[in-house]
């Protein structure tokens, strides 16, 4: 586009092309750099006097998603950013309703939210908990007590939350994984079979999830899901084999 028709901003100019042309990490930041500005008034005005360091790395994330769909031709790059950054506010909104949270597990929420979304692009499907403790530094134990603080659940609902559908597993195998054995058996899983054990137990304070819904977010047939989930099954069963040791 002639330059005469463009709309985005000289100071913007350069960062902008640099990350569309290749959208690193450091061309991403030299970006995110630039428009800090943009960004310090979106949290001001959505985010209410002084934004958390989690707001303001939201922020982060909605420039670049709206950067991406950027048009020069139809308007200026502070406009569209100040209008896609309107989210801040919903965002703000579900922040200030949890009382009680330390910041410190507002933090490693936000982090949990962003190393799943990095890993299911990255493997094609939703992660285990161990690689999601691997990518993150967090421990299981962190992950479930993280997890009994997102908005809208209260301690302890999400272990008992049931979903319509078929289970992957017989009831009689839905104990709990404050089980020795069923740790013992997840462990050595494959990350596959151990996102199946943790949305049927549920583990680690995960929901509990039907075969469909789980074969969705493995990218599975249900059918595939049945047969994974019967081979866990024969290894929980083994359980009376070895009850001496657990």
């Amino acid at each position: 586009m002639p330059e005469s028709e463009s709309l985005l901003e000289p100071e913007f100019h350069a960062p902008f092309h640099a990350w569309k042309a290749d959208p690193s990490p450091r061309n991403a930041q030299s970006l995110l750099t630039a428009v800090d500005p943009v960004l310090r008034s979106a949290l001001r005005t959505y985010g209410g006097a002084e934004p958390s360091p989690v707001l303001r790395s939201h922020a982060k994330l909605l420039a670049l998603d709206a950067a991406g769909r950027y048009d020069p031709s139809r308007a200026k790059l502070r406009t569209h950013l100040m209008t896609n950054l309107q989210g801040l506010r919903r965002v703000h909104a579900r922040q200030t309703q949890i009382i009680g949270i330390p910041e410190r597990v507002g933090l490693d929420l936000h982090r949990l939210h962003l190393a799943e979304q990095e890993l299911s692009d990255t493997l094609g499907r939703s992660p285990a908990d161990s690689e999601l403790a691997e990518h993150t530094g967090l421990s299981l134990k962190r992950l479930a007590h993280v997890r009994k603080s997102r908005p809208g659940y209260a301690e302890g609902q999400l272990a008992s939350r049931f979903e319509e559908g078929e289970p992957a597993f017989s009831p009689a195998v839905v104990q709990g994984d404050d089980d020795e054995w069923i740790r013992f058996v997840h462990h050595d899983l494959h990350p596959i079979d151990q996102v199946i054990l943790e949305h049927t137990i549920p583990m680690h304070g995960k929901r509990r999830l039907s075969k469909q819904r789980i074969a969705a977010k493995l990218r599975l047939s249900p059918g595939a899901v049945s047969q994974r989930a019967a081979k866990i099954q024969a290894l929980l069963d083994k359980r009376s084999e070895l009850a001496s040791f657990f």
